[in-house]
């Protein structure tokens, strides 16, 4: 689903600052998820720091940051191009699970993985990639979608660290909160924030109208079942299944935008479907957390003196 985001991304970008798009998107999403923040708000209480480090991580690069850095890049590069580029987001991933979650992939894992890469950049090929507009690829356009490939990255594996211990209800609203106070500060930044949030641009019925379809298909709801996801798939795992994402962008970058589809691209999605299952067969068992024992009364406390 997130891969739809690109039919709502482009033409919002043309209305509002990338930065200032994100924290729109993040304010108004945390005012739908708001509920689901309060009802376990009282559960966080328990949660260790690891955990809420990781959701502070997971929110601010994958949310927040890696989200202004992608919309950022999309203003000066092609869809093709920026699919093609993110494939490189899996090995992040896989790189700080090992050091965050100690998550140990086998000796499988490693040609089933080089068999995703390889279906992620068959899929996200297309012969105009290495030259959108006719013209060379903007080095500011590739800084940005290499910043959005570690933050997404590096994101998976927090997410995942952060759902063993909270909610994935309560996650997903966590991230639009954290992720709120991280694209006002990344805007405020920039400056001249008074006069670039344009609220009577964000608020016109044509911008919410907008706005709905990227928050209610391309971003809540995929979160929810992404959070929902992490909590039972590893890391490494379920980085190589969000590849996908890939060939939902082309499928709709083909249906609305008019760019081509090929038919190696429709097999290579399929052989990721298939490489992604044998990926997961081949991870060592996944990190739990050990369950408190259960609370044995005393006896002796339990009668009356």
């Amino acid at each position: 689903m997130w891969g739809l985001e690109t039919y709502w991304r482009v033409p919002l970008g043309k209305k509002l600052d990338a930065d200032v798009l994100v924290f729109h998107e993040h304010w108004m999403g945390l005012a739908l998820t708001l509920p689901f923040l309060l009802a376990g708000a009282r559960a966080l209480r328990a949660v260790s720091r690891k955990a809420i480090a990781s959701m502070v991580g997971s929110a601010v690069l994958g949310s927040a940051l890696g989200t202004v850095c992608f919309t950022q890049a999309l203003s000066l590069l092609n869809a093709s191009l920026a699919n093609l580029l993110l494939n490189v987001q899996p090995v992040v991933s896989v790189l700080v699970s090992w050091a965050w979650l100690r998550e140990r992939p086998r000796a499988l894992f490693f040609p089933w993985a080089a068999v995703a890469l390889g279906c992620g950049v068959t899929m996200a090929w297309s012969p105009d990639a290495l030259a959108p507009g006719g013209g060379s690829p903007s080095a500011g356009g590739l800084a940005y979608l290499a910043l959005t490939a570690v933050c997404w990255g590096a994101s998976t594996t927090f997410g995942r660290a952060a759902m063993l211990e909270i909610d994935f209800k309560t996650g997903t609203a966590l991230r639009y909160a954290i992720g709120t106070l991280a694209t006002f500060v990344i805007a405020a930044l920039h400056g001249d924030l008074g006069a670039r949030l344009r609220w009577g641009v964000a608020l016109s019925p044509d911008t919410l109208q907008q706005m709905a379809g990227l928050l209610g298909l391309a971003a809540i709801t995929p979160t929810f079942l992404y959070f929902a996801g992490l909590a039972r798939t590893q890391a490494s795992v379920a980085t190589f299944a969000e590849m996908a994402q890939t060939f939902a962008s082309l499928i709709v970058t083909w249906g609305v935008m008019g760019q081509p589809l090929h038919g190696k691209q429709v097999v290579a999605g399929i052989v990721l479907l298939v490489a992604v299952a044998y990926i997961h067969r081949s991870m060592g068992p996944p990190l739990t957390l050990p369950r408190p024992a259960p609370t044995v009364p005393d006896p002796k406390r339990s009668q009356a003196p």
